[in-house]
């Protein structure tokens, strides 16, 4: 940061210091919303050539930008609200960033304590205002223009982003009180002559992970020196190196890998031989689940996607399962009795990977390889020849330029990737938010992964989903951002199809599909974004690999995907049929 004057008021120091705490510790991406209780937080920003800044009018939608930067960094962005409703607006972002583990920080302007519980406009009690959700929640107090004062605040912002990158990550709240006044004017006598806004410490390295326990990694590699039908399930994940070292493991062990799209082994080197791309088609048939019977089940990350890879370990519950994880919680929801193996994932898989750890039976892999392979024959011609949501989700993963970041929404996109989508050794950075699962907030998310990667960005996202978040194309966006936007225009609800439900209509339709007739190409014209219409994989595949446009929409572009919504269904429940089909005539 360069020398600043001196700053005017305390207010302006204190904001100045907490602001210096946060680059220091490696943030450098910050949302605000408006409001005038913030604005000693948003000056400073404003003036710190460290940060980039991005105004949002709808605090929700700011929030969950910064959920897509830390997605797809690694690093907090921070969110400044106002006080009152404008804080609570983010509250839907830190769920999910706690049930995500994505690293987070809100920072909650507020008037002073001594108004809380009193009629005073615009002022509710936002101490641990996000409860249960957040990591650490801080209440300051009035800021205290003094060398122990902004001690104590340094220690707040260490703690704040200790817990925001601790394990697990997740969100952080420091709720900032302000009394006026709130703009930068002198006030005689208010802060001492050379106190310094700077805080004490720089904390370039993130909080402490949980060191792996000696010996986690070498107790899996002697778990694996007995199993001769070993099976690793790398679910939805924050770190792309579990991908990555999962992937090692199966080769080292010749296991078959079962891979969610957002765990980092389903795109990448090693995939296509040791991924099981097509597991969530292959193990719908009850024939092939029965018959692939493993002996050790390894998993890491959260509960797969699939409902049929879910099933698969409900049913082989009695084959020792354990779950690997940094931190002592439990991650068994479907109560298969799975045994915990405590220690950095990472760290873990890679002890294991460079021990002998003994090798599966070739039968083994190979009937997955065979079942996976058949599975995925025999929807290819569905794929190419039928226009349907599963074919919009592979043609956009064959197409996406190598090491693309790629945002997959809630709902059907992330299932229809997950069933579709080939595993192959052609990277990708796929990102979603799997924690709550929610349609709130993904488009804003994408932007934010897009711009926290620096580079063209893409997203796949349902009608309903954009628009429960189109604000956030209405935004002003600052033209570094790029980001594609493929909307799949089903007129609704499409995932509901899924559901019993759909055999009682009234109320199927109306009041669970919820039918729109919003004209996207006018939202997209309102938005000055440039929109495309596509009706088959080619007109896709030809739109995704397109340049991006040079002007108007400053590297922001929406293509538009319109599927009937029945005839989708139709051929989705015809392609599933024919992969299970296919599968069980390999057993």
């Amino acid at each position: 940061m360069n020398r600043t004057p001196a700053a005017p008021n305390r207010n302006a120091l204190w904001a100045r210091a907490l602001v210096d705490g946060l680059a220091r510790r490696g943030v450098s991406h910050a949302c605000s919303g408006s409001g005038s209780r913030s604005a000693p937080l948003v000056a400073a920003l404003a003036a710190d050539d460290r940060f980039t800044l991005y105004p949002h009018v709808d605090e929700r939608s700011a929030a969950f930008f910064a959920l897509g930067v830390g997605a797809g960094s690694g690093r907090p962005a921070a969110v400044v609200t106002t006080s009152g409703t404008a804080a609570a607006n983010l509250y839907p972002a830190v769920v999910e960033a706690s049930q995500s583990e994505i690293p987070f920080l809100a920072l909650t302007a507020d008037r002073p304590a001594a108004l809380r519980g009193t009629d005073a406009n615009q002022t509710i009690d936002q101490r641990d205002l996000f409860g249960r959700y957040s990591r650490r929640s801080i209440d300051l107090a009035l800021p205290e223009p003094t060398a122990a004062g902004l001690a104590r605040l340094g220690a707040a912002v260490e703690a704040v982003w200790r817990a925001a990158l601790g394990s697990p990550a997740g969100p952080a709240h420091l709720n900032v009180q302000f009394a006026k006044p709130l703009e930068p004017v002198h006030v005689p006598g208010d802060v001492p002559a050379g106190l310094e806004p700077r805080l004490a410490g720089s904390a370039a390295a993130v909080a402490e992970r949980g060191a792996p326990p000696p010996d986690a990694g070498r107790e899996l590699a002697t778990l694996l020196q007995d199993a001769r039908r070993p099976l690793i399930v790398c679910g939805p994940n924050q770190r792309p190196a579990i991908g990555r070292v999962a992937l090692a493991l199966a080769a080292r062990v010749r296991a078959p890998l079962v891979a969610d799209p957002l765990s980092g082994a389903r795109f990448g080197s090693g995939a296509e031989r040791w991924t099981m791309g097509s597991a969530d088609l292959s193990l719908r048939a009850d024939e092939v689940a029965a018959a692939l019977h493993p002996d050790l089940v390894v998993r890491v990350g959260r509960a797969p996607t699939s409902a049929a890879v879910c099933r698969y370990l409900e049913r082989h519950a009695a084959a020792p399962q354990f779950v690997l994880d940094a931190t002592h919680r439990w991650r068994d929801h479907l109560a298969t009795s799975a045994r915990p193996l405590t220690g950095d994932p990472v760290a873990t898989l890679e002890r294991a990977a460079a021990t002998d750890p003994g090798e599966a039976d070739e039968d083994w892999i190979e009937q997955w390889r065979a079942t996976d392979r058949a599975a995925r024959l025999a929807v290819e011609p569905s794929l190419a020849g039928s226009w349907f949501e599963g074919a919009v989700a592979d043609a956009m993963a064959e197409s996406l330029p190598a090491g693309t970041p790629w945002f997959i929404g809630n709902s059907m996109p992330i299932r229809d990737v997950d069933a579709f989508t080939r595993a192959t050794d052609r990277p990708l950075r796929p990102l979603g938010l799997r924690g709550a699962s929610g349609i709130d907030g993904n488009v804003s998310a994408a932007l934010g992964a897009a711009a926290a990667s620096g580079r063209p960005a893409a997203a796949l996202v349902g009608d309903l989903t954009l628009l429960h978040d189109v604000g956030a194309l209405l935004a002003d966006r600052p033209p570094g951002i790029s980001l594609h936007l493929v909307v799949i225009q089903n007129r609704g609800g499409g995932i509901f199809h899924m559901l019993p439900i759909r055999e009682h209509d009234p109320p199927f339709t109306p009041y669970v599909v919820m039918p729109q007739s919003v004209d996207l190409g006018a939202v997209a014209a309102a938005a000055g974004i440039p929109h495309r219409l596509v009706s088959s994989a080619a007109e896709l595949r030809e739109a995704v690999m397109a340049p991006d446009p040079e002007s108007g929409g400053r590297g922001f572009r929406l293509t538009e995907a319109c599927i009937e919504r029945e005839h989708n269904w139709q051929q989705r429940t015809a392609a599933i049929e024919s992969a299970k089909e296919a599968a069980r005539r390999e057993i």
